[in-house]
């Protein structure tokens, strides 16, 4: 265990995924001018925490082990996967609660209730998660 508290790629990963839930509740701070410390375990909005956190390992583990080493080579191919697959998955499963929402709604029409309660919160745009990359990368190159 003492082990991989020492491991500063591993470290780096871990905070710069701390630091893009920690803008975001800030960012929430500003615009609505109150706190919502939920948003610090969500995973939506910008920036993208598994980007920051991938993108800053990628960067460690470039730094410590060299970027023609196969350890990079591997954290990169996953990186560029996951970046991927979230914006994939988060944009697949926002258009099914649109879908499952105009149900709702029609529904409700139905029984004379009008009230709106969309939630589009669980998209990624391509800036959400390049946000995170460059959390991830600033916050490397700051600590190498």
């Amino acid at each position: 265990m003492i082990e991989v508290l020492q491991n500063k790629p591993f470290l780096v990963a871990i905070f710069a995924g701390t630091i893009a839930q920690a803008i975001k509740v800030l960012s929430f701070l500003l615009v609505e001018k109150k706190v919502n410390y939920r948003r610090f375990v969500q995973a939506d909005g910008s920036p993208n925490m598994h980007a920051a956190a991938l993108s800053a390992l990628g960067m460690a583990v470039g730094f410590k082990d060299g970027f023609g080493a196969l350890p990079f080579a591997l954290v990169l191919s996953m990186t560029i996967l996951i970046c991927v697959d979230t914006m994939n998955v988060k944009n697949a499963a926002s258009r099914q609660a649109e879908v499952m929402q105009i149900i709702v709604e029609r529904i409700r029409k139905r029984k004379m209730d009008r009230a709106n309660h969309r939630n589009h919160g669980m998209s990624y745009s391509p800036i959400n998660v390049l946000s995170g990359v460059a959390v991830g990368v600033v916050f490397a190159l700051i600590i190498f």
